[in-house]
């Protein structure tokens, strides 16, 4: 079945993570359609992808500005103006869900900065909401919610008027919100760990980071790249592969490159090398 993929790209470090995004996804899903939501600015049409792209452009009021800035100006719709643009996510599907009939194949929005080790996971087919769960302890849950907001699948598109709605009395913008629906949907299904695989799991999980880098192992004989955590293929990596800096973000990109060095010969491991390369 062929993929519905919708994610936002808007200035220039999305769209060095959406390079990777797309050389990635075609090894696996060549034929996947994308439905990008952009900024007159941002060039998206430079990316080259053997699949069908849409593009709709309507994120100009936010061209140019960092999270800080929107995060301190008042919002249109919520609270701040970078509620707002979360929330951009759910006019992205509802597109989505307007342009094509999806109710088949359900509609995926992943952000621009995940990487593909294998194919797309699958889905029950009884499943109407698909969410990733954090896997972090339980005061970070607390905070920034249980589900991430950038790895996500609708089958049922009467829950973005829920999600939405739930944003009004967020604790942490469009994520937390993501917990209401998760009760409303009539089957939900949560990705296994090794599905969006972040810093997060890595850093804010309940086990220290050295039994966390212990699970990770090679077997070759996958459909995947050959990457495994706790015996299971990973299937995609969140993260920004080009921030250079001390954050989380960097030191799990930095020991993710270290544990594919002790593999150089296998030849999938060295194109991923080459593709996520600083």
């Amino acid at each position: 079945m062929v993929p519905h993929i919708g994610l936002i790209v808007t200035g220039e470090e999305a769209l060095k993570d959406f390079q990777i995004f797309v050389k990635t996804l075609e090894a696996w899903h060549p034929d996947a359609n994308l439905y990008i939501y952009t900024d007159s600015k941002t060039d998206v049409e430079s990316v080259k992808f053997k699949g069908r792209v849409r593009i709709l452009v309507g994120l100009d009021l936010y061209a140019g500005k960092t999270r800080k800035e929107m995060e301190a100006t008042e919002g249109v719709t919520y609270k701040s103006l970078f509620t707002d643009y979360t929330y951009e996510k759910a006019i992205l599907l509802r597109w989505m869900f307007e342009t094509q009939s999806l109710k088949e194949t359900g509609a995926w929005f992943m952000d621009a900065d995940i990487t593909f080790l294998a194919p797309l996971p699958a889905i029950p087919e009884s499943a109407t909401l698909a969410l990733s769960p954090h896997y972090i302890r339980a005061g970070d849950e607390a905070k920034f919610g249980r589900y991430n907001a950038g790895f996500m699948w609708f089958r049922d598109d009467c829950l973005l008027n829920d999600w939405k709605a739930a944003g009004h009395t967020t604790r942490f913008f469009e994520q937390a919100p993501l917990e209401e629906i998760a009760k409303k949907a009539k089957h939900l299904y949560e990705f296994p760990i090794q599905v969006n695989f972040g810093w997060w799991r890595m850093f804010q999980s309940p086990e220290p980071p050295p039994e966390i880098q212990a699970k990770f192992s090679l077997f070759r004989a996958d459909k995947s790249i050959g990457i495994r955590y706790d015996g299971a293929p990973i299937q995609s990596i969140h993260t920004h592969w080009h921030q250079n800096d001390r954050s989380p973000t960097t030191i799990f990109n930095m020991w993710i490159r270290a544990f594919c060095e002790r593999y150089k010969m296998h030849k999938p491991l060295a194109n991923f090398q080459q593709t996520v390369k600083p």
